[in-house]
């Protein structure tokens, strides 16, 4: 290795070590980290209704007993699925529930498909299609009329989904915000308890966000079916949750 060489290595050492000396002793490298979390409660001005239609045969609506309330003379007497002939087709169903829907104030913007598929109801018949919609709903009052066609032909499934709000997203930005300026609060007053200054904000590490979306079983529908008001005024609110880890430096 030549003398020049050296010389560079050098001074490429001193100039490093000149550089860490100069920061430790303007303090510079001192930090403090703390973790800030904040929480939110918002009352849902939205529910996402599920309603699932399915094509079903004639016959099967003309029994009007349960299966186990026949002797065994009306059931040798009882339509067998084999001999169902009448089948009322999706499109039809669909037509009824539209209908209702646009009678209930629900406009087609507020509608979704959100599934579509088939299946083989019965050995050696036709596949019966069924069709899922997903509806949005900001008048909670709807759900009581919608509740009352429950266990109308061709609709296989009726729930509530979710609860939301149309804002959500702005919400979730200010729980964000109030997490930072909690972690900053608390590391304020931790430095000023030492007499120390603090500095600028070096890092922010998000830890995680929790939604917590109340969801509701047909059960709830039957409620509502029966107490509308009461159903209606057990909805729940959104609770928000928001964790961060934030470095600071001290002056």
């Amino acid at each position: 290795m030549n003398l020049k060489m050296r010389l560079s290595y050098l001074f490429v050492f001193f100039f490093v070590v000149g550089a860490l000396t100069t920061e430790a002793q303007n303090g510079s490298s001192r930090t403090i980290q703390v973790n800030g979390s904040a929480e939110m409660e918002i009352e849902p001005d939205e529910i996402k209704f599920v309603i699932e239609i399915e094509e079903y045969w004639e016959e099967e609506f003309k029994e009007e007993k349960l299966p186990g309330e026949y002797s065994e003379e009306e059931m040798e007497k009882k339509t067998r699925f084999e001999e169902y002939r009448t089948k009322v087709p999706l499109a039809t169903i669909e037509d009824n529930l539209i209908r209702t829907l646009r009678e209930v104030g629900i406009g087609k913007d507020d509608i979704v498909v959100s599934n579509l598929g088939n299946y083989w109801r019965f050995r050696g018949k036709e596949f019966l299609y069924r069709k899922q919609f997903i509806i949005t709903i900001s008048d909670f009052s709807k759900i009581n009329e919608l509740a009352k066609i429950m266990d109308a032909k061709g609709i296989k499934y009726m729930n509530i989904g979710e609860l939301t709000h149309s804002n959500i997203e702005e919400y979730k930005k200010q729980v964000k915000i109030n997490a930072l300026q909690a972690a900053k609060e608390k590391a304020l007053y931790l430095v000023e308890s030492m007499n120390e200054e603090l500095g600028n904000v070096v890092s922010i590490v998000e830890m995680g966000e929790g939604i917590n979306r109340p969801v509701f079983a047909s059960a709830m529908l039957r409620t509502v079916q029966t107490s509308p008001q009461e159903s209606i005024n057990q909805v729940k609110n959104i609770n928000l949750t928001y964790q961060v880890q934030a470095k600071f430096a001290i002056k």
